[in-house]
């Protein structure tokens, strides 16, 4: 009797061993955001010559358009080996919310920063010109099995009263420093900084006054 009862209380502890070992192997889900705003003046790649150090505007920012396949918190990556029209969503990583939240977040900070005055569309500021942006492409595009990069489209329109001021399209590519989600992930906030900072840049060439 007593041997049956090691027997039973050995087989429970193997149980219970093999129970946690399965647990630990199940993917935990990770999500991801853009970060702490880099501190002032560090290097942020510019296609311009010069991106000015002052925004000294006042603009009013409508809510980013984005496609369905970009209305959730789902990161995409791209195949150019294999399909690269399809977009595919990691499984076990997300962002902490829609790519035109993240970007409307990093945006306004970026203005504020360059001591520019930014307000929501919805607030009905209605002397202010009018900056709408529709979102293309937001999504880490691999080459190849063991490199990818962070790719994102933008087209840019400012409205003044009833007038057109401007339209423009901004793009993007910053290698990943891995070919994985984590590495997708840091190569798309250092795309999207350098893009806001174009942008920005060219914001302060417009009669926004």
């Amino acid at each position: 009797m007593k041997h049956r009862n090691i027997t039973c209380l050995l087989s429970l502890i193997s149980c219970t061993l093999l129970l946690q070992a399965c647990a630990s192997q199940v993917p935990v889900k990770q999500s991801y955001d853009f970060g702490a705003m880099p501190a002032s003046g560090s290097s942020v790649p510019s296609s311009s010559p010069s991106s000015p150090a002052q925004a000294n505007f006042a603009i009013s920012l409508a809510d980013i358009n984005a496609p369905g396949s970009l209305d959730s918190n789902a990161m995409l990556y791209r195949l150019e080996y294999d399909n690269a029209q399809q977009a595919r969503p990691y499984s076990q990583h997300r962002w902490s919310m829609p790519p035109a939240q993240l970007l409307t977040q990093r945006l306004k900070a970026r203005i504020a920063e360059a001591g520019g005055s930014v307000v929501s569309a919805r607030d009905g500021v209605g002397n202010l010109p009018l900056l709408q942006i529709d979102l293309d492409e937001f999504s880490q595009v691999f080459s190849s099995s063991s490199a990818s990069a962070a790719q994102i489209q933008i087209r840019a329109t400012v409205v003044k009263g009833r007038s057109l001021l401007a339209q423009r399209s901004f793009a993007r590519q910053i290698a990943a420093p891995g070919a994985d989600a984590p590495g997708g992930a840091k190569a798309m906030v250092i795309a999207s900084d350098a893009m806001i900072a174009d942008l920005l840049a060219w914001l302060h060439t417009l009669p926004l006054r």
